[in-house]
């Protein structure tokens, strides 16, 4: 076991759990789903392949912990609209007709407005335990992506490089982090707030549904391409 550290922020981040249709919220912490979907990028994994769910299997498989970065001026929410469907031809190319919203009779619905939310200036470290190969590679694709890398949704760009690094543990790969990085100097480690994976029974743990199972398409005997995952909220005092 092995673990490997690297670092989200930017502008804007987004991470949806559970809304759908026309509000989509964020979430507190980056979801699992999220993490996962932002490496099988960074691999190269074609979401719409026949094997992808084998493909990312070894990656849901690790186990995820987020700490939350404090900065000096605290992260905050911004909600935006977006509108879907608008402007498309109807006579056009078949991908440009699946992108105008239907109503369930299959009569064109026109163009919809969504409401989306922000986490404004947030910063976190994900942090990945589990099989050392497997974190190699993430490693290596994390700092020479195949695809694009965004957090939740393609607008977030990073404003920081993600500076993976791997250590023998969560500790010492979070340490790591923060010494590889000399902006976290000024941030407030001393106590940090964790979002950790937690399969047995304690108090505060709650399920969500961020483990993901398959992205493009459902596979054999899957209902959904989700399950729940057991975490749990808690606060770190690091040793100073």
């Amino acid at each position: 076991m092995s673990a490997l550290a690297f670092y989200i922020d930017a502008p804007l981040q987004s991470w949806g759990a559970s809304s759908k249709y026309q509000f989509r919220e964020t979430n507190s912490f980056p979801t699992k789903s999220a993490i996962v979907g932002l490496i099988a990028a960074a691999l190269g994994i074609d979401k719409y392949a026949p094997d992808e769910a084998t493909l990312i299997a070894p990656i849901a498989a690790l186990r995820l912990t987020v700490v939350k970065i404090e900065k000096t001026d605290p992260a905050t929410r911004l909600t935006d609209f977006h509108t879907i469907g608008g402007g498309y031809d109807k006579k056009a190319s078949l991908r440009e007709k699946m992108s105008i919203p239907q109503k369930a009779s299959g009569a064109p619905f026109g163009t919809v407005i969504t409401r989306r939310s922000y986490l404004t200036d947030a910063a976190f470290a994900a942090i990945l335990e589990g099989d050392p190969t497997t974190l190699d590679q993430i490693n290596h694709a994390l700092l020479n992506p195949v695809w694009g890398v965004w957090f939740g949704r393609k607008t977030c760009l990073r404003a920081t490089p993600l500076t993976p690094t791997i250590a023998k543990d969560r500790e010492a790969a979070f340490t790591s982090l923060l010494d590889t990085i000399p902006a976290l100097t000024s941030c407030l480690l001393e106590s940090c707030e964790y979002q950790e994976e937690h399969p047995a029974p304690a108090d505060g743990v709650f399920h969500q549904s961020d483990q993901p199972i398959a992205f493009g398409q459902h596979h054999g005997s899957i209902p959904a391409a989700y399950q729940a995952r057991p975490i749990r909220h808690h606060r770190h005092h690091r040793p100073g």
